[in-house]
């Protein structure tokens, strides 16, 4: 008898010591599941506007969302949120492109009077410069046409870099996106919103500009909406 309900007594302990260990893991899981999401950081994808625009950007991506709204705060808990991030242009005027140069600025905060960081997106060579000779002349944008620019992988990390060799924190909530450079297949730049025509003196070199007296004519009534080289550098 006595054997039997030290038996029974050593059943009961193990399975309350199992039945202790099934309720703890069980209230583990429910804990685990209960665990706080990541924090929710609004970001901002800001379009600067010139007075003369024959190009404009028309869309924003990014690896997670297919369409950034401009000027628009949206959440996004990744810091890595401009991975895989792409812009769309659209050329407004009846003259084709024939390269371009779009930069995303990065601002400091205010107080801090340092130059901001920028990260160049190119469309074909600079038109200002000797390599915009030995461009890709299939490479061009039509009237009415769209591009995309594309932020590469390799790029992103060189800008990734730049950024906090220079002091910005982990966690970037805003860009700017500013069209510095246009190019025309007449061989006009458009800079800042300022139209250069090649120098009659110096028709074949396009480093040659002169500033024209007149504004830009060649704007498209409408303006429907329908690679690339960079890298990062403090803007002056």
């Amino acid at each position: 008898m006595e054997t039997k309900s030290s038996l029974r007594r050593i059943i009961w302990s193990v399975g309350y010591v199992i039945l202790a260990l099934i309720g703890l893991r069980m209230a583990t899981g429910v804990e685990s599941s209960q665990a706080p999401a990541p924090p929710q950081r609004d970001r901002t994808v800001v379009r600067k506007h010139w007075r003369v625009e024959p190009v404009k950007v028309v869309g924003a991506k990014n690896k997670k969302k297919a369409n950034i709204e401009f000027d628009k705060t949206f959440a996004d808990d990744d810091d890595d949120w401009l991975e895989g991030f792409a812009i769309t242009v659209i050329n407004n005027s009846d003259k084709t492109v024939t390269a371009m140069n779009l930069e995303m600025v990065f601002r400091r905060d205010p107080g801090d009077n340092r130059p901001p960081a920028a990260q160049g997106l190119y469309f074909g060579p600079s038109p200002s410069g000797l390599g915009y000779l030995s461009r890709d002349p299939n490479k061009v944008i039509k009237p009415g046409k769209t591009a995309e620019l594309n932020l590469s992988s390799e790029d992103y990390q060189s800008l990734k870099l730049l950024l906090q060799q220079t002091g910005y924190p982990t966690s970037i909530k805003r860009v700017e996106l500013e069209i510095s450079e246009v190019g025309f297949e007449d061989g006009s730049v458009l800079q800042a919103g300022t139209l250069f025509l090649p120098d009659p003196r110096h028709p074949n070199d396009p480093t040659k500009k002169i500033r024209a007296d007149k504004k830009f004519h060649h704007m498209r009534k409408d303006s429907r909406a329908p690679n690339s080289k960079s890298h990062a550098r403090i803007k002056s």
